[in-house]
């Protein structure tokens, strides 16, 4: 009786294991970012369909046996796989780990990583194992606004006519220098006060307001 009930116990456990790599498979193939487990010295172990497509391979197989070294060959900046292993030894994870990596075809685009270092029961580094997304649209959305703020910027830092910025009830949030120098005060004694600041009592306020238009 003792037996059976440890066959059954057996069969049961052997089921919820394949049970549970099916489900890890599944996660794995169907995954939208890219998968993979590596090597510290530089090679990949396994990679999913995901990180296939965005590496620009055509086959898991294929990026496998092409990537003999990582760190040469998917770096634009080589030093990044080096910074990688030293974060991986320092912390044992890594997040939000930005680089520019090259396709198979050359092209060059963002990534970001998220990883973590797998050991066995005596502490002993097996492989690395992580995730990948491919941020180059989000990467070229900020340059973008990085260059209109800087256009932005130089414009009102030397643009001859007053400029401000007011919230919706009249109040100053920003001035220009050409604004300073027009009403004879300084920045910091017009942000944040009534936009009627800057007018004299003796000055007819919607004459000013045209002037500033």
């Amino acid at each position: 009786t003792r037996a059976m009930i440890y066959a059954i116990e057996r069969t049961q456990a052997k089921a919820a294991l394949h049970k549970a790599e099916e489900k890890y498979r599944g996660i794995f193939e169907n995954a939208v970012e890219g998968i993979f487990q590596s090597t510290p010295d530089g090679h990949y172990l396994s990679v999913n369909p995901a990180l296939t497509r965005i590496y620009g391979y055509s086959s898991p197989a294929e990026l496998i046996d092409s990537m003999t070294d990582i760190g040469k060959s998917l770096y634009v900046d080589p030093n990044r796989r080096a910074e990688f292993i030293r974060l991986m030894q320092k912390d044992g994870v890594i997040t939000d780990f930005e680089s520019q990596i090259y396709r198979k075809d050359r092209s060059v685009i963002w990534i970001s990583e998220n990883a973590r270092a797998v050991r066995d029961v005596q502490g002993k580094l097996l492989y690395y194992e992580g995730l990948v997304e491919d941020i180059t649209k989000r990467k070229v959305t900020e340059e973008i606004l990085r260059f209109s703020e800087m256009r932005f910027r130089s414009v009102w830092e030397n643009a001859s006519d007053g400029m401000r910025l007011t919230d919706p009830n009249g109040t100053i949030l920003a001035v220009n220098p050409a604004f300073c120098r027009i009403v004879g005060m300084e920045e910091k004694e017009i942000e944040g006060k009534p936009f009627t600041i800057t007018y004299s009592e003796e000055e007819d306020l919607a004459e000013m307001m045209e002037k500033f238009k």
